[in-house]
């Protein structure tokens, strides 16, 4: 059902003309929130601003049914190299798994005029990324799915299996994050991936953990660590929005590759060990 404020209600039935717009607000995974419309003009909403600068986007049709069910949206983004997004082109954002994780959502704007104010807005469509279709030089395409997808999924939730099934530093898992933290800093002009550090530790120990910027270009930013090696050069697997500059200040959190081993000497924590890990392999017959 779609819910209208009674003034936008009581506009719709007496407006003997209206416009309308659509207004998309992607907030990224990292935190950032993202707010465009396909007015031409910029929009205000509640104090809120849509920008109509930046990369030109079409989407598909949204359906309306009875039930349960997956709805999804398809949304194209097109974009020249002067369209860029926290300083990276869009289209290299995008196919560079920026919008990994995000979620988005769709609204529907109604004004007497575009030069009119926006008497209110009607919600169409609420969902996260999905699938990001490889881009190409002009455009790229996100699949947005509905919340309804959370309901796919396996039950019972634990399985038999070696790894553990405990997600590092949750409240199941009972490792105090704080007590594995380690202060870092940027040496050196960091391009691409690699990102070379003060960070004292054997190569691997913060593999697959998280690296988060507490200053610079890159505050409040968090990445997944690829690899570590023991020189302090630490790889990410998803780029930065800028470029990490020397003196830039960071934390790192170890990563937990789930094994019995990890666990009793990494992260002294066996008694919550919840992998099986002599169980035997599926290949294995009896």
């Amino acid at each position: 059902m779609i819910e209208a404020t009674p003034k936008l209600k009581q506009f719709l039935s007496s407006a003997r003309s209206f416009v309308m717009a659509d207004l998309y607000t992607i907030a990224l995974a990292s935190g950032q929130v993202l707010r465009y419309t396909d007015a031409g003009i910029q929009l205000y909403v509640e104090g809120v601003n849509y920008s109509a600068s930046g990369p030109l986007i079409k989407r598909t049709g949204v359906r309306m049914v009875r039930g349960i069910e997956v709805d999804t949206l398809s949304v194209t983004f097109y974009a020249g190299v002067q369209d860029t997004l926290l300083g990276e082109p869009v289209l290299a954002f995008i196919a560079g798994g920026g919008f990994d994780g995000a979620s988005l959502t769709l609204a529907r704007a109604f004004m007497s005029d575009w030069g009119a104010p926006v008497v209110g807005t009607v919600m169409r469509f609420i969902g996260r990324v999905a699938e990001v279709d490889p881009a190409n030089r002009e455009q790229a395409t996100v699949s947005v799915k509905s919340p309804m997808e959370l309901l796919d999924t396996k039950v019972p939730k634990g399985v038999f299996q070696p790894g553990c099934l405990r997600t590092v530093y949750s409240a199941d898992c009972g490792v105090n994050r704080a007590l594995f933290e380690t202060a870092g800093h940027v040496l050196s002009v960091s391009a691409g991936l690699n990102i070379q550090t003060d960070v004292a530790a054997e190569q691997g120990w913060f593999d697959q953990g998280v690296i988060r910027f507490v200053n610079g270009g890159n505050a409040g930013v968090s990445r997944t660590v690829r690899r570590q090696s023991g020189s302090g050069v630490i790889s990410l697997i998803l780029g930065l929005p800028a470029v990490p500059q020397p003196g830039d200040q960071f934390l790192v959190y170890p990563g937990c590759p789930r094994t019995l081993d990890a666990c009793t000497n990494k992260f002294g924590n066996r008694g919550r060990y919840r992998g099986m890990p002599f169980i035997p392999v599926a290949e294995t017959s009896v």
